[in-house]
């Protein structure tokens, strides 16, 4: 079921090329790194959800929580 869910948010999030969130969480599973993300609305500052986003090794290391990441 987890990885149901994950899928669904890789899916949400990786729809804009634009898209952009603060970290707020940062780890890795099984060998693999993500970011939590939050999203925020730039048009009234309101908050439009989230999710995860996996991320290379190199991407992981050079982030840190509360930084602002952009999906490529």
């Amino acid at each position: 079921m987890k990885k149901i869910i994950l899928l669904f948010f890789l899916v949400f999030i990786s729809c804009d090329s634009n898209d952009c969130g603060d970290i707020v969480d940062k780890y890795e599973r099984d060998g693999k790194y993500f970011f939590t993300l939050t999203r925020g609305n730039n048009n009234n500052n309101n908050s439009e959800g989230g999710g995860q986003a996996e991320v290379t090794k190199e991407t992981y290391e050079s982030f840190s929580v509360g930084q602002e990441y952009c999906l490529e």
